[in-house]
């Protein structure tokens, strides 16, 4: 099967529908004529500087136009992305350009300081490269085309990204992506949602994340839609940008939730466009699901589960689903295999707790230069996630916790995650992490990491008491400590490794 490339579908897009979607950003509307032309121009513009087949380039860039031009114009090249938070610091970015071995940095103009520090420490250059989109229309009314973007196109069993992981237990690893992972990825997760041609999405979360790269940008992008850049998540400016633009799909992850939810009511003109609310990137609680599924009354709620090193999307709760089948993250997405495991390898029963594996075209090559963990996390094709879960007899799948992170207390079992959704019911919790610390008698205890919502005054005792009414003995916190925030990484995941080195001593 002949599978075309993400350049490929561009400029299929810019052929069929040259002035129409595309992206929006800042008031104004750029169409796939107008962006493809943009990327031959800084394609050929890289080309020029000696950069080209299989080498890694660094994109270091907010969420504008010009991210979208650097991703597509590396992919044109026939190059490989290694995308970056633009929270990055320079000591950071530099680790990482040396670990991909990238031959250059690609940054706007925002982030030129740190990139040119960071590059100068990988020993690399750094370019900023923010295309001036609105040249593209003129290069076109004048019949002209750039130069060839590289020799040869880039191969769908090529390497299109080295995504850096959130890095929760430790150092980030380099997840290598295809274009064949990327595009089964955006067909899996464009099925499963319903993107359409008319479909307007919005980007409110970094593009530097490949869950949010695909599932918020390139399915938008295959279907024809339409992709709104939001550069920095705020309430005020997102609502805006829906009115403006006609947003019907925004997706929200972690925080941002609570941000909106905060607001209590939303103009009746966001109620009218907005069709479909996702939530994912972390367990959003279900009176928060029920809270927001009031606010955009009408609105199809969805709750997605997925990794980078499965290109994202693995299975997708929507509409009733997720309130009817309480804690449930869907059924497995179009084009992924979904198995639960038993320790010893054996499938396990419907119902039955195990380790999540996925299977199909959407796992990943393998983290760059590392055999040994590629050999661990993939074994006879399936991808080992890590998480623990169970799936019913529908096929319904539930996360339960963290392979690695289950606690093992007096000889028991415990899951953070079990533990933590008990504790975030009590209205005195605004966040909590629970981690095991050391114990001279049981080996681990349970420990919660709590922050108080404002004017809270709930202690340990009452938060231990709380949980041990509904949850076994053995599972209920014997140690809280109390935090005004816990650690979080770029993608808004809580960095429990951090918390074990403050409180395991």
């Amino acid at each position: 099967m002949l599978l075309p490339t993400s350049p490929a579908f561009l400029a299929l897009q810019a052929s069929r529908r040259g002035r129409a979607g595309g992206l929006c950003f800042a008031g104004r509307r750029i169409a796939y004529g107008e962006l493809s032309a943009a990327v031959d121009e800084l394609a050929a513009w890289l080309v020029r500087r000696g950069l080209g087949t299989g080498q890694p380039i660094g994109v270091q860039a907010a969420n504008e136009p010009a991210v979208v031009a650097m991703l597509f114009a590396v992919w044109g090249i026939g190059a490989v992305a290694v995308p970056i938070a633009v929270r990055s610091t320079a000591e950071e970015t530099a680790h990482l350009l040396e670990h991909a071995r990238a031959r250059a940095l690609l940054c706007d103009r925002g982030r030129e300081a740190v990139a040119r520090d960071a590059a100068a420490a990988a020993g690399v250059p750094a370019f900023v490269t923010a295309p001036d989109l609105p040249l593209a229309p003129r290069l076109l009314r004048r019949g002209r085309r750039p130069a060839p973007r590289a020799p040869r196109p880039p191969a769908a069993d090529g390497l299109a990204v080295i995504a850096y992981t959130s890095g929760t237990t430790g150092a980030p690893k380099g997840v290598m992506l295809t274009h064949a992972n990327l595009l089964w990825a955006m067909l899996a997760c464009a099925q499963a949602r319903g993107d359409r041609a008319e479909t307007v999405g919005a980007c409110l979360s970094p593009l530097s994340h490949v869950p949010v790269l695909v599932s918020h940008l390139l399915c938008r992008l295959l279907a024809g839609a339409t992709a709104v850049l939001v550069e920095k998540f705020d309430v005020g400016a997102t609502l805006d940008a829906v009115e403006r633009f006609g947003v019907t799909d925004l997706t929200l992850i972690g925080g941002m939730v609570f941000d909106m939810l905060a607001l209590g009511q939303i103009p009746a003109a966001v109620r009218r466009t907005v069709e479909k609310v996702s939530v994912g990137g972390a367990p959003t609680p279900m009176e928060a699901k029920r809270a927001l599924a009031r606010l955009f009354e009408g609105a199809e709620l969805i709750e997605a589960y997925g990794q980078t090193e499965s290109t994202d999307g693995v299975t997708m709760a929507r509409g009733t689903s997720v309130f009817d089948r309480e804690g449930t993250v869907g059924r497995v997405n179009p084009h992924v295999v979904v198995a639960v495991r038993r320790p010893d390898g054996a499938l396990a029963a419907p119902g039955e707790e195990g380790e999540i594996v996925v299977g199909g075209p959407t796992v990943m090559a393998g983290y760059h230069r590392d055999r040994a963990a590629t050999g661990d996390a993939v074994r006879d094709g399936w991808l080992h996630t890590g998480d623990l879960g169970r799936q019913d007899a529908d096929g319904y799948l539930f996360l339960t916790g963290r392979v690695k992170d289950i606690i093992i207390t007096g000889g028991e079992n415990v899951s953070p995650a079990e533990v933590e959704a008990v504790l975030r019911a009590h209205p005195g919790v605004a966040d909590v992490a629970v981690i095991g610390t050391p114990h001279p008698k049981w080996g681990e205890q349970v420990t919660a990491v709590v922050v108080r919502q404002p004017g809270a005054r709930v202690d340990g005792a009452a938060l231990g008491a709380f949980a041990g009414a509904r949850l076994a003995g053995f599972k209920r916190p014997r140690r809280v400590e109390f935090v005004d925030a816990l650690p979080r990484n770029a993608a808004n995941k809580v960095q429990a490794h951090l918390l074990r080195e403050r409180f395991g001593g």
